[in-house]
């Protein structure tokens, strides 16, 4: 019979997410996890297996409780353009918060690890799919309601929208300009029309 555990996962799993959204997978080592962790290496092994594993239990951590946070959107009773626009200008003001340069932890995973590693891909792009579904719902119902054009199909006006936003929070990582990222806000909201 296995002891129970001495630590809570999730805020194990919490802290390791933040480790490597700081210091990106490749420059966060074993002790820099566990130390973050606030668990010895035995528990580290015995509980997330290896750091690949771990860092695969992030992804999906963080789609679970960030990335789903924005489903929520969909409830909001008030027309789907302004809840889009919202959504984009959150996005902007997110990034140009000075404790918020890290951008989006999914697009730091897609960015730093995704091209070779397919497992981590597939987190990434299942984590990415929140977003895509939230805004196809928006846009569906925009396009009910009529405050979103018919001009595109809801589908690619959804792809386009997560795209854009992630590009946001990519390019603000960078340049934190807030009038060059409103730009970039408006012309993709411009798709609304």
């Amino acid at each position: 019979m296995s002891r129970p555990k001495a630590f809570a996962v999730d805020k194990a799993l919490d802290r390791a997410m933040q480790a490597f959204w700081s210091n990106g997978y490749a420059d966060t080592s074993l002790a820099d996890l566990t130390a973050a962790m606030q668990i010895s290496k035995s528990s580290f092994y015995e509980t997330f297996g290896s750091k690949h594993e771990l860092f695969l239990a992030t992804i999906e951590w963080y789609s679970k409780t960030v990335a789903s946070q924005i489903t929520g959107a969909t409830q909001i009773k008030a027309p789907a353009r302004k809840i889009i626009r919202a959504l984009f200008e959150r996005a902007v003001a997110r990034v140009i918060e000075p404790d918020s340069r890290r951008g989006c932890y999914l697009n730091n995973c897609a960015v730093e690890v995704s091209i070779k590693d397919t497992e981590a891909a597939k987190q990434v792009t299942a984590g990415l799919g929140i977003m895509e579904k939230t805004f196809l719902e928006l846009v569906e119902r925009g396009q009910r309601e009529g405050s979103v054009g018919l001009r595109h199909a809801a589908p690619a006006m959804a792809r386009f929208f997560t795209a854009s936003l992630n590009g946001i929070l990519v390019m603000g990582k960078a340049n934190p300009d807030p009038d060059a990222l409103h730009d970039m806000a408006e012309v993709a909201l411009s798709m609304l029309d």
